[in-house]
């Protein structure tokens, strides 16, 4: 067989499985998203605590074991995190607390995990934050009230 009427036959191949791919079922999908966040386009308003960082508990109970802890204080005024700009690190980038107790009104320096490329230098603690930590709220959030948008039965092991 030539290069060409098998390459024919690969293309022929393809378009066949997509076409099949494409004349599937797919009622399905509204079915299991019926009664969903998905179901309320303005959906209820709700305000993050406000507690003010130099009043809040030291710790927050977090959702499982080991998970991230929680923001104790509002995060509106700090503003979005940029490539530049990480008002965070003006409170919580604190090496010299690491090796100290921390008084209740100081804020929780970030740990050494924060500063250690698992990547690149496993066994070294760098003076600045790792960059793939520097965007806090994609672990760490705030606190608010608000209900539940679809039910959650989630049992940590």
């Amino acid at each position: 067989m030539t290069m060409l009427p098998r390459s024919l036959a690969l293309v022929a191949g393809v378009l066949l499985a997509g076409s099949f791919a494409l004349a599937q079922d797919l009622s399905w999908i509204d079915e299991d998203l019926a009664g969903t966040v998905f179901d309320s386009p303005d959906p209820v308003s709700f305000d993050y605590l406000s507690i003010d960082p130099e009043d809040a508990d030291s710790t927050l109970p977090t959702a499982f074991e080991d998970a991230p802890p929680l923001i104790p204080h509002s995060i509106e005024e700090s503003g979005l995190i940029t490539l530049k700009n990480n008002k965070c690190l003006k409170c919580h980038h604190d090496q010299d607390l690491w090796d100290r107790d921390k008084d209740a009104d100081e804020p929780s320096p970030m740990p050494e995990s924060h500063y250690v490329s698992l990547r690149s230098d496993p066994g070294t603690v760098e003076k600045k934050i790792i960059g793939t930590r520097y965007f806090c709220i994609q672990c760490h959030v705030p606190q608010t009230e608000a209900n539940l948008l679809v039910g959650n039965d989630f049992d940590a092991p």
